[in-house]
């Protein structure tokens, strides 16, 4: 298949997979369209739709190759135009967002500053509907700074980009294989977390594009909900993502700079251990692995117990940290009476009354703080009461 070719076209193939979503691919592509620096190639794998998508693509006739499959999910319709891209670098655009002019100039020149970067990344707007229906630039997100050695443990703990954002060398997509087709929502993080495992990053302090909020039904056939309840669906895959983490990830690898596995001076050593062991209880917190927050939990107190230490103040700081990530408190909630009786058992070790404290100062932390109803409020207050009787109890 021969495809145009825009004048001066960069060598970057955006990948845009679609499920009934013509109300808004056509806004997207447009703006795709509209770069100052136009891509080689743009992609939309369309995932099965039986809506109007296939017209209304194909009328922005050779600048656009659309590509049908059967209904298989984002994963492997992203996956279907990785076979067939032919760019250097991978922008994947969700169909329901819309670029903004200069994304793919002020990203290739952040890259031309970096040579030895894996992928770039950067700012994005929010937005929303307008009464046209066309996307309407809201707040700015911006990233924080990271450095390149704490960038893997930092998004491990929170998903501080957008996929969106990115473009990736080709080979990086190839050599992780692309998207997990396992994973129906997260995928985006899940690919962010394993491609920050493996390559250098660069930012780009420009925004690329506007992440377009609205209520409408999201994900593929298996799995379609609405906003209503996207938490509880996004909560049951980052918890699958931070198992993947928990069997994939070497203890090691939750310090910075990383220690390897088989190294005498790595984790085994008392203090790196405990580091690991509260880096990685944070990062299970924030994927709402919360049985497992507690099993490292219960390390670090075995650990201090061996060294005769009582919990230092970092390990409760780290401990409230933990509680205070993610999903934490709703993975927590939600299987309230069996978690509350594992982490009662934490009280036969020697620092278990202080690191329920610990747990309960980072639940009573969100209580006070975190937004939302006055209700949502006192449930946070009540569970932190809770671990303080399980600490006395």
């Amino acid at each position: 298949m021969t495809r145009a070719v825009a004048p001066g076209a960069a060598a970057i193939s955006v990948i845009v997979p679609t499920y009934n979503r013509a109300r808004y691919i056509g806004e997207c592509l447009a703006s795709l369209l509209a770069q100052t620096v136009p891509a080689l190639e743009i992609l939309v794998i369309d995932d099965g739709s039986d809506d109007d998508t296939a017209r209304i693509v194909n009328a922005f006739g050779p600048r656009v190759t659309y590509v049908h499959q059967e209904n298989a999910g984002k994963a492997r319709a992203v996956n279907h135009g990785l076979a067939l891209a032919r760019g250097d670098w991978i922008w994947i655009m969700d169909d329901d967002d819309v670029a903004l002019p200069q994304a793919n100039q002020h990203r290739l020149a952040a890259l031309a500053k970096a040579p030895d970067a894996g992928f770039v990344y950067g700012p994005h707007h929010l937005g929303t509907d307008g009464t046209d229906g066309k996307v309407l630039r809201g707040r700015l997100v911006q990233p924080p700074p990271v450095d390149a050695a704490h960038f893997f443990l930092t998004l491990m703990k929170s998903c501080f980009f957008h996929l969106g954002t990115t473009l990736v060398r080709r080979e990086h997509y190839q050599s992780l294989n692309g998207l997990d087709p396992a994973l129906h929502r997260g995928q985006d993080y899940d690919f962010q977390i394993r491609l920050a495992r493996i390559a250098r990053p660069a930012c780009c302090a420009e925004p690329a594009f506007v992440f377009r909020q609205h209520a409408g039904v999201r994900g593929p056939k298996a799995t379609r909900h609405d906003a209503r309840h996207r938490s509880a669906v996004f909560m049951r895959y980052s918890q699958a993502i931070g198992l993947k983490l928990r069997a994939d990830v070497p203890l090691g690898e939750y310090l910075v700079p990383a220690q390897p596995a088989d190294s005498s001076a790595g984790p085994s050593s008392p203090q790196a251990r405990a580091g690991a062991l509260l880096n990685r209880m944070e990062v299970m917190g924030n994927h709402g692995c919360v049985t497992e927050l507690l099993d490292d939990l219960e390390a670090l107190l075995q650990l201090r117990a061996l060294a005769g230490q009582p919990l230092l103040p970092a390990d409760r700081e780290g401990i409230a940290r933990a509680m205070c990530a993610g999903w934490a408190y709703e993975a927590s909630e939600l299987g309230r009476p069996a978690w509350l009786a594992q982490a009662a058992r934490l009280k036969r070790h020697a620092g278990g009354p202080a690191a329920l404290r610990a747990l309960a100062a980072g639940v009573f932390t969100l209580a006070r703080s975190y937004p939302g109803r006055l209700a949502a409020r006192l449930a946070k207050a009540r569970l932190a009461w809770r671990l303080v009787w399980a600490s006395v109890g």
